[in-house]
């Protein structure tokens, strides 16, 4: 006997029924999600932690370790007394070059011993990690004692010249500007920009890796500013060649720029030994600043706990933990702070809810989340004393240290 096809109306109904179910089993995997995470109440909550209990390294830097079981929570803090004037913070670049990677505790060994002794670091902003020619440019803005490296792109902490710590939102304002008069966005020692300009420094390494576009060497005009570049300033530059090969080598005393799409159709007139001028210009004044790193987002600002979430979406309520780095500082204080994650044994890491709430309960006025997850490193006194969660060091774009200097620089601060 044959069957009778079923009605329209009939499979309406079963639609309707499997579209039922499968909304239950979403939600039902949704709760689940939630069951084994930690709870909105749980990450987004001010926390509550024992004393810190600081032990001294050298006079004016003090090391804490703080193990909170409940958690559990695995937090190192580093604190400087900003009247010492023999300790600094400095930044380090792998390699001393903006291409490649190297871990912290490589980056210690190699800092320079002219500049001071190292005496404790962490891992700094985050950074290209994707294997290929550009690989360690750091994600923001750095200044490597007095030389721009980075440009910045958003948050970032710079010192000024007599250590003094700032947090700023800066954004770039690199412009090239040709002989006619016509102006073209530029980058800094990074992936070249579409249909732009990108100017390479010898810092950035020992070519600039861009294939198959036009590339014009720069030479200095005479009693122009020129190398080590310098953020808020202007630049004159003669061009001394015009290459169509690309991955020009950068030598000491030259610059290159890298042309890309559209804006090389003001190469068309441009002519060797004609002049350039760029500016390395940025949102915010850092002309005073001495050494500067990037990262994000503000987790302190005058005082106050920055919210989170920002938003009211379905899933913005989700702060999920990771090992996190930050820096924060008051009138007194600098901290450098690690907190271990993703290993339930040891620490379980932190949403930026909690990391407020620990920078200010550490009595930060103001603070800055760093790199965090594989890449939290900290280093004290010749060794790795925290636990990376990638269970060996990560290579790092750059890192940010507290130098002992030579003793010709010490003497009291002036505030």
């Amino acid at each position: 006997m044959a069957k009778t096809p079923p009605r329209r109306g009939d499979a309406i109904f079963l639609a309707g029924i499997f579209t039922r179910l499968a909304a239950c089993l979403f939600r039902l995997l949704l709760l689940l999600s939630v069951a084994v995470s930690p709870s909105p109440a749980e990450t987004n909550k001010p926390i509550i932690l024992p004393e810190f209990h600081y032990t001294t390294c050298v006079p004016g830097l003090d090391y804490a370790h703080l193990r909170e079981t409940n958690q559990p929570w695995s937090i190192h803090v580093a604190r400087l007394d900003r009247s010492h004037r023999e300790l600094k913070v400095q930044t380090s670049l792998a390699d001393g070059r903006v291409r490649g990677l190297l871990p912290l505790s490589q980056q210690v060994a190699e800092f320079p011993a002219a500049l001071g002794r190292p005496l404790v670091a962490i891992n700094g902003d985050f950074f290209a990690i994707k294997p290929g020619p550009y690989q360690g440019d750091p994600g923001g803005l750095q200044i490597l004692r007095g030389e721009l490296v980075s440009s910045p792109t958003d948050k970032c902490l710079w010192f000024g010249a007599e250590g003094e710590p700032h947090i700023a939102i800066a954004y770039p304002q690199l412009e090239l500007r040709w002989p006619d008069g016509t102006r073209t966005k530029l980058g800094l020692n990074q992936q070249p920009l579409t249909n732009a300009a990108t100017l390479f420094t010898p810092v950035f390494g020992d070519r600039t890796c861009a294939t198959n576009e036009v590339e014009l060497v720069l030479a200095r005009v005479r009693r122009n500013p020129w190398l080590p570049l310098r953020i808020g300033q202007e630049y004159r530059a003669r061009v001394a060649e015009i290459r169509t090969g690309g991955n020009t080598a950068l030598k000491s005393n030259l610059m290159v720029l890298t042309i890309c799409g559209a804006a090389q159709t003001n190469l068309v007139h441009l002519r060797r030994g004609e002049t350039v001028t760029f500016t390395t210009g940025a949102s915010s004044d850092l002309s005073r600043a001495v050494e500067a790193i990037g990262g994000g987002p503000v987790l302190v600002k005058d005082g106050v706990e920055q919210p989170w979430p920002l938003n009211k979406g379905l899933m913005d309520y989700v702060q999920p933990r990771h090992p996190r780095t930050a820096v924060g500082f008051d009138e007194r204080y600098f901290y450098l702070v690690a907190v271990d994650g993703r290993q339930s044994n040891l620490s379980a890491g932190m949403s930026f809810a909690e990391l407020s709430s620990l920078m200010h309960q550490l009595g930060c006025r103001q603070a800055l989340n760093l790199d965090g997850g594989g890449s939290t490193t900290f280093w004290l006194d010749g060794r790795v004393v925290n636990s990376p969660s990638d269970k060996r060091e990560r290579g790092l774009g750059n890192a940010l240290l507290i130098v002992e200097t030579p003793a010709r620089d010490a003497g009291p601060r002036s505030e």
